[in-house]
């Protein structure tokens, strides 16, 4: 039994590796075939954290979200669908300008593990999520920054918000 085990654990491990091995792609998504519907040309006014929706959204609401593409450990895209997941951006003010300040800091440590994530949803017209890749769609990749417009609900048991996206704008590397 213990000899099953091990080898089912080593199987299922090989299979992660295997399967996040080509993750973490640096390269810029084929600028051709951006969908420009969905590409806003300047950042909307009055972006809230995840944090800040949380505390106000009620029922669906038109929302403009600012937030990291990551998801942690995991991939934050799913692959040919056009969907992603926003992590909290650390407080700028009190980072005074340190990319690293969120891994040294406890409070913002604390702060960005506590923020919902959010996930992203581009639709179509029938309300399915769109089947393009929202890498290629939208020109983004892990670890941009981003600012997302759309239709929001805040689900409470799994500390999540949902967006229903009509639009997204990525700030420039240094936001």
């Amino acid at each position: 039994m213990r000899c099953f085990l091990a080898a089912a654990g080593c199987a299922m491990a090989s299979a992660c590796l295997t399967f996040l091995s080509g993750c973490d792609q640096e390269s810029r998504p084929d600028e051709g075939a951006v969908d420009s519907r969905y590409v806003l040309a300047s950042e909307p006014a009055d972006a809230k954290t995840p944090t800040e929706l949380k505390d106000t959204l009620v029922d669906a609401a038109d929302v403009v979200v600012a937030g990291r593409i990551d998801a942690g450990d995991l991939e934050p895209f799913e692959e040919g669908k056009a969907t992603f997941v926003l992590t909290q951006l650390a407080d700028e003010e009190h980072a005074q300008g340190d990319p690293d300040h969120a891994n040294k800091c406890p409070f913002c440590k604390r702060e960005l593990l506590n923020a919902p994530k959010v996930v992203v949803e581009f639709r179509d017209d029938d309300g399915i999520v769109i089947a393009q890749d929202a890498r290629q769609m939208l020109g983004i990749r892990k670890g941009d920054a981003v600012v997302v417009v759309g239709t929001a609900d805040y689900q409470e048991p799994i500390n999540m918000i949902q967006v229903n996206a009509t639009g997204v704008f990525r700030r420039s590397p240094e936001n």
